[in-house]
C-alpha cells in the first residue's frame, strides 16, 4: 500500500534541527525530500577534520554518524552554494519542480536570494512555502538571531522550570522549541496541502519556535490570562513529584485522583497521610515525610509496589541511556536497528506516529552531503559537462 506522503515533493533548505525534523517527518511517510546543503567553507571543512579526532561521547550530535542519526534519514542530498547566482537559478528551478518548500533561515535571507514566498509562488502559485524561525515572520524580535533557548525564555517556559523557593529560570535540557517548532511546521504544512486539494493554490506557513514553546504552556497561560497565580509544577508536593529511592535512582508519582493518592500512602505504609491531601498548610511536612519513606527501597521494590496490590500513578525517571534501553520503549519500537551500505549496523531513534495501514519507513540512511547532486540535476536537464563545470566553479558539491 502507498505512503500516505507519496507524490510529494518537498526541497529543505537549512541545516538547523526545526527544519530537519519536520522533514524527516514529512520523508518517514513517504515525500521525496531534497535536502540543499551549503558547501563547506574552510572553517567548516577544519571542524569538520578536527570532529574525526574527536571522541564520540563528546562529539556534536550534528557529527553523528548516519546508522545514527533519524533527522537526515530517507532524503536525498545536493550540495548547492544558494549565494552564486548560477546557485539561486538552480535553486529556483527545483522550487519550480516541488509542492512544499521548507526553509529555516532569519527572515529575509530567502527574500534577499531571490527565493522567498513571494518570488517563488509568483511563478507556481500551488507552492506551499514553510517558513520556520525563531520569532516568526513579524514582531519586533523577528531580526533577533539565537536558538531554541531563547524562544523558551520568551514563551515563559524557563521561568515554568525554576525551583522553589528561589525561583531562578532553568535550560531545558532538551530541544523541546526546535521539535515543537517542526511538529507544527509539519501540521501546518499537512493542512495547507489538504486546503490546496480543495482551491487549487497554496500558502505561506510562518511557524515561530517561541509561538510553539508557548503552546507547551498552555495551563499556564489560563491562568496568567485570568491574573491568577501559576503554580509551578516542581513546587515541593507529596502528590506529584520526583523521588530518589535507596539505590540512587529516581522515580515519578502524578497521584492527582483521591483513589491513587489513596493507594499510594498505603503502599508506602502512611495511611494516615489519606486525609490530609488539601492540607496546604502541611505540605512542605508531608513532603518530606513521603521523601524519607522512599528512601527506604529500591526503585524496583517501590514499582512492584505501585503497580501491585496498591496501584498509584508512579513510573520510572530514566536517564536517557535507560530510556532507549526502557522495555516499553522498545516494545513501541522507538528504537529501530539500521545497517549502511558497508554493512556496518546501528541504531537510532524511531517512529512516534504509528498508523495502522501506511506506516512510517526506514527507505535509506542519511546521505552524505552532495551524494544525489549529480541524479538531481540530470533530472532538472542540466547535461553532465554542465554539472561537471558547476562543481569546478564551486557551485554544487558531488559528495
Amino acid at each position: 500500500m502507498p505512503q500516505p506522503l507519496e507524490g510529494v515533493r518537498v526541497l529543505e533548505l537549512g541545516d538547523f534541527l526545526p527544519t530537519a525534523f519536520c522533514c524527516m517527518q514529512l520523508a518517514d511517510f513517504g515525500a521525496e525530500v531534497i535536502r540543499v546543503q551549503a558547501p563547506p567553507r574552510a572553517a567548516q571543512g577544519r571542524r569538520a577534520a578536527q570532529a574525526a579526532d574527536v571522541p564520540a561521547e563528546t562529539r556534536s550530535p550534528f557529527q553523528a554518524d548516519a546508522r545514527f542519526d533519524p533527522t537526515g534519514r530517507n532524503r536525498r542530498s545536493v550540495v548547492l552554494d544558494l549565494k552564486s547566482p548560477r546557485g539561486r537559478e538552480i535553486g529556483r528551478q527545483l522550487a519550480g519542480h516541488c509542492d512544499v518548500v521548507v526553509e529555516g533561515f532569519r527572515p529575509g535571507v530567502m527574500e534577499r536570494l531571490g527565493l522567498g514566498h513571494a518570488d517563488l509562488r509568483a511563478a507556481h502559485p500551488r507552492l506551499v512555502y514553510c517558513s520556520v524561525s525563531l520569532f516568526g515572520q513579524n514582531g519586533p524580535y523577528r531580526d533577533w538571531p539565537g536558538h531554541d533557548p531563547l524562544g523558551l525564555g520568551v514563551a515563559g517556559l524557563l521561568h515554568l522550570n525554576s525551583d522553589a523557593p528561589q525561583n531562578v529560570p532553568r535550560l531545558i535540557g532538551s530541544p523541546i522549541g526546535d521539535v515543537g517548532a517542526a511538529l507544527h511546521a509539519t501540521i501546518g504544512i499537512l493542512m495547507a496541502l489538504r486546503a490546496r486539494d480543495a482551491t487549487g493554490t497554496g500558502q505561506v506557513v510562518d511557524i515561530s519556535m517561541t509561538d510553539a514553546s508557548l503552546d507547551y504552556a498552555v495551563l499556564a497561560t489560563m491562568q496568567a490570562l485570568q491574573g491568577t497565580t501559576v503554580p509551578r509544577l516542581n513546587r515541593p508536593n507529596p502528590v506529584s513529584g520526583v523521588w530518589k529511592t535507596a539505590d540512587g535512582k529516581y522515580l515519578c508519582t502524578t497521584n492527582l485522583e483521591p483513589h491513587h493518592w489513596a493507594n499510594f500512602c498505603r503502599g508506602i505504609g502512611m495511611p494516615e497521610l489519606i486525609p490530609l491531601r488539601y492540607e496546604r498548610a502541611r505540605r512542605d511536612e508531608l513532603f518530606e515525610r513521603v521523601r524519607a519513606r522512599l528512601l527506604e527501597k529500591t526503585r524496583d521494590e517501590w514499582m512492584a509496589i505501585f503497580h501491585g496490590e496498591h496501584e498509584s500513578q508512579a513510573a520510572p525517571v530514566n536517564d536517557i541511556h535507560e530510556a532507549v534501553a526502557d522495555p516499553h520503549v522498545r516494545a513501541r519500537e522507538m528504537v529501530i536497528d539500521t545497517v549502511d551500505a558497508a554493512g556496518a549496523r546501528g541504531r537510532q531513534l524511531g517512529f512516534s506516529i504509528k498508523l495502522g495501514d501506511t506506516p512510517a519507513r526506514l527507505r535509506h540512511l542519511a546521505p552524505a552531503p552532495g551524494a544525489d547532486t549529480r541524479a538531481v540535476l540530470s533530472a532538472l536537464g542540466i547535461d553532465a559537462q554542465q554539472i561537471d563545470a558547476l562543481a569546478a566553479d564551486g557551485v554544487v558539491g558531488l559528495g
